[in-house]
């Protein structure tokens, strides 16, 4: 993801709209570093089997997902999910549709995740420790 993240980042001139581009590489460089964090403190959650499963999907599936529809953003022109960033551009409104779902879904999944690593490291901290 990381990577990913800076080969974007030589082709932002390339896109429809570069701003998103912009906006896509950063949160490609800025989740690859979240999911490293992750990998770093995977071993002290305290998570049952399907839980930590489950958490492992969300997180890197959310990751990806806001990614690539940032970047699908970049491709068609969408603005109606990030404004900021897609002032001035607009796609079709199936394009919109689907920018917005997605980026939408991808959020939600990681706020799940995050929410059961924070479980998982306060079971560990102050639940097993006892």
């Amino acid at each position: 993801m990381f990577l990913l993240g800076l080969l974007q980042g030589a082709l932002i001139p390339y896109f429809e709209n570069p701003r998103m581009a912009l906006s896509a590489h950063l949160a490609a460089v800025q989740s690859g570093l979240a999911l490293i964090v992750f990998g770093l403190i995977w071993k002290h959650l305290a998570l049952n089997s399907f839980s930590t499963k489950l958490t492992y999907v969300l997180g890197v599936l959310s990751m990806y997902l806001v990614w690539l529809s940032i970047t699908l953003a970049a491709i068609i022109g969408a603005s109606k999910a990030l404004p900021i960033a897609g002032a001035g551009y607009q796609a079709s409104q199936l394009g919109e549709i689907v920018v917005e779902l997605s980026v939408t879904a991808g959020a939600g999944l990681g706020v799940v995740a995050s929410a059961l690593i924070v479980y998982g490291l306060y079971r560990s901290i102050y639940v097993e420790s006892k």
